[in-house]
């Protein structure tokens, strides 16, 4: 991105513009730089580039998608668990299949450190928690 890229006005509001900010803060970019970052991860699965990615962007890029994986994995948790405690179940089975933790070359370091906080907030709430891999969460409560 250089200068002489088009600039353009952005509103947005002011709780999204400070959740942007601290994610620039915490990957070193300025702010236009995260969310240039952020469109181009987004706008990657949707419609690939014409043009080959360098290894450092491919890079840059599928650390940036994957740092959106604990959130996504924690609302879809909650929501299976309100759902079971609305069945009368005791106990809820979370796929994350779709996410391709196993099959997108994680190691086991960074699958424990996408589920570490989840299952850390789950247990100290009275959960028991179970992994499969990177394919099912198993919450008994």
């Amino acid at each position: 991105m250089s200068r002489n890229d088009p600039q353009f006005k952005l509103r947005m509001p002011l709780d999204l513009r400070a959740r942007a900010e601290a994610a620039a803060n915490a990957s070193g970019r300025s702010l236009n730089a995260e969310l240039v970052a952020r469109l181009e991860a987004n706008f990657i699965s949707i419609a690939p580039p014409e043009r080959l990615i360098p290894a450092a962007k491919a890079r840059e890029l599928a650390s940036l998608s994957r740092s959106g994986i604990p959130e996504e994995v924690r609302r879809r948790t909650l929501s299976g668990i309100n759902k079971a405690i609305s069945l009368g179940h005791s106990s809820a089975s979370i796929d994350i299949k779709d996410l391709q933790l196993n099959a997108g070359g994680l190691d086991e370091k960074e699958l424990e450190e996408i589920f570490k906080g989840l299952i850390k907030e789950l247990v100290s709430a009275g959960y028991e928690v179970e992994l499969d891999g990177g394919a099912w969460l198993w919450v008994k409560f």
